[in-house]
């Protein structure tokens, strides 16, 4: 099941856009990289990432059935590491700044909610065989960029995770998949959408494909 595993992560990493969605939520195996008093980044990628596959190969056939208890089961791994404010904030700008807070609250969670859907409906792909490799971190700023390379051979997917400092701990706030960056296929994605619904319409809708699949 592991090795299925991770030969998803790099097939689509190739070849579709989704998995910047689908890798967002393994990716946020890097968010607590750069903590003082932690593992160092290259540790904190490689076991948070393992812990991850461990438990989809303990619990892999159930969780990729039922997208609310893989959210379940992922969640309190990988939530307090990722950014979500800070995403939704880059995805929608304008958009964002002019919202309430309850419309970006409303968002945050549905957002949240299509990525394990994503998610979920990657694991579909995995079949087995390719290997990760940490690459190392840098520093760029205020961020941390933390370098994996997904698969082998002669063209392995290199993954990037973008991470900056928040209330004391390192969070995933863009991640990048082959040179293609999450926040920017998002927000050209919703901005799309934006240019003929208000916002508040395509929370709606993004809601109503979540319920489908059993969020209430």
């Amino acid at each position: 099941m592991r090795e299925r595993l991770r030969h998803g992560i790099a097939a689509r990493a190739r070849r579709h856009w989704r998995l910047l969605a689908a890798a967002v939520v393994l990716g946020a195996a890097a968010a607590a990289a750069a903590a003082a008093t932690g593992p160092g980044p290259q540790a904190v990628v490689e076991e948070t990432t393992e812990e991850v596959l461990a438990l989809m190969e303990s619990r892999g056939e159930e969780l990729t059935g039922d997208p609310v208890a893989l959210h379940e089961a992922l969640a309190p791994i990988l939530t307090p590491h990722i950014d979500f404010q800070g995403i939704s904030a880059q995805i929608l700008g304008p958009y964002w700044r002019r919202a309430d807070e309850a419309t970006r609250e409303r968002f945050i969670r549905e957002f949240q909610r299509s990525l394990l859907r994503t998610y979920a409906s990657s694991l579909e792909e995995y079949d087995g065989g390719v290997a990760l490799r940490i690459l190392g971190s840098r520093r760029r700023g205020d961020e941390v960029q933390v370098g994996m390379e997904v698969g082998g051979g002669e063209a392995p997917a290199r993954v990037i995770f973008q991470l900056h400092e928040r209330g004391g701990a390192w969070q995933l706030i863009d991640l990048t998949v082959e040179g293609v960056s999450i926040v920017h296929n998002f927000r050209e994605d919703f901005r799309a959408r934006l240019r003929d619904k208000d916002l508040e319409a395509v929370l709606d809708e993004m809601a109503a494909r979540n319920r489908e699949i059993g969020f209430q």
